[in-house]
Protein backbone atom coordinates (compact mmCIF):
# COMPACT_ATOMS: atom_id res chain seq x y z
CA UNK A 1 0.00 0.00 0.00
CA UNK A 2 1.43 3.26 -0.61
CA UNK A 3 -0.06 6.57 -1.81
CA UNK A 4 -0.20 7.48 -5.38
CA UNK A 5 -0.39 11.41 -4.69
CA UNK A 6 -2.83 14.41 -3.13
CA UNK A 7 -4.74 16.09 -5.58
CA UNK A 8 -6.71 19.17 -4.67
CA UNK A 9 -4.76 20.78 -2.33
CA UNK A 10 -6.46 23.78 -0.44
CA UNK A 11 -5.81 25.54 2.75
CA UNK A 12 -8.70 26.90 4.81
CA UNK A 13 -8.08 30.61 5.99
CA UNK A 14 -7.81 30.90 9.82
CA UNK A 15 -6.68 33.34 12.57
CA UNK A 16 -4.40 31.12 14.28
CA UNK A 17 -0.96 31.39 12.54
CA UNK A 18 0.78 28.66 14.10
CA UNK A 19 -2.46 26.30 13.10
CA UNK A 20 -3.00 25.63 8.74
CA UNK A 21 -5.77 23.73 7.91
CA UNK A 22 -5.98 21.83 4.51
CA UNK A 23 -8.48 19.56 2.65
CA UNK A 24 -7.22 17.47 -0.41
CA UNK A 25 -8.15 14.28 -1.99
CA UNK A 26 -5.70 11.11 -1.56
CA UNK A 27 -5.23 8.79 -4.53
CA UNK A 28 -4.38 5.20 -3.02
CA UNK A 29 -2.47 1.94 -4.50
CA UNK A 30 -3.04 -1.18 -3.20
CA UNK A 31 -3.67 -4.70 -4.28
CA UNK A 32 -3.35 -3.32 -8.13
CA UNK A 33 -6.64 -0.83 -7.32
CA UNK A 34 -7.06 2.61 -6.52
CA UNK A 35 -9.28 4.13 -4.37
CA UNK A 36 -9.99 8.19 -4.01
CA UNK A 37 -11.14 9.74 -1.14
CA UNK A 38 -11.34 13.52 0.36
CA UNK A 39 -10.22 14.13 3.91
CA UNK A 40 -8.69 17.21 5.94
CA UNK A 41 -5.54 17.31 7.63
CA UNK A 42 -3.78 19.62 10.47
CA UNK A 43 -0.54 20.78 10.57
CA UNK A 44 0.37 22.61 14.05
CA UNK A 45 3.94 23.90 14.54
CA UNK A 46 4.67 24.48 18.10
CA UNK A 47 7.15 27.06 19.56
CA UNK A 48 10.16 24.85 18.95
CA UNK A 49 9.37 24.40 15.17
CA UNK A 50 8.51 20.66 15.78
CA UNK A 51 5.23 19.73 13.43
CA UNK A 52 2.19 17.70 14.38
CA UNK A 53 0.08 16.52 12.09
CA UNK A 54 -3.84 15.36 12.67
CA UNK A 55 -5.80 13.58 10.12
CA UNK A 56 -9.89 13.93 10.11
CA UNK A 57 -12.98 12.72 7.80
CA UNK A 58 -10.83 9.52 6.70
CA UNK A 59 -13.25 7.00 5.22
CA UNK A 60 -14.44 3.85 7.54
CA UNK A 61 -15.56 2.06 4.54
CA UNK A 62 -11.74 1.13 3.00
CA UNK A 63 -11.14 -2.31 1.82
CA UNK A 64 -7.78 -1.76 3.46
CA UNK A 65 -7.08 -1.33 7.17
CA UNK A 66 -7.05 1.93 8.49
CA UNK A 67 -3.70 2.25 10.56
CA UNK A 68 -1.44 1.56 7.69
CA UNK A 69 -3.81 4.20 5.47
CA UNK A 70 -3.27 7.30 8.60
CA UNK A 71 0.69 6.30 8.80
CA UNK A 72 0.88 6.45 5.55
CA UNK A 73 -0.84 9.23 4.67
CA UNK A 74 0.69 11.42 7.69
CA UNK A 75 4.91 10.35 5.88
CA UNK A 76 3.44 11.61 2.93
CA UNK A 77 2.39 15.13 4.43
CA UNK A 78 5.33 15.52 6.42
CA UNK A 79 7.68 14.78 3.24
CA UNK A 80 5.62 16.44 0.38
CA UNK A 81 7.14 19.91 -0.42
CA UNK A 82 4.60 22.11 -0.80
CA UNK A 83 4.66 25.54 1.22
CA UNK A 84 3.17 25.28 5.19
Amino acid sequence: MQVAELKSISKAEGYIYYRNKYSATAVIEFLSKQISFPFNFVIEIDPLGVKTLSLENIPLDLDYPLVPVRKALKEYILNYHFHY
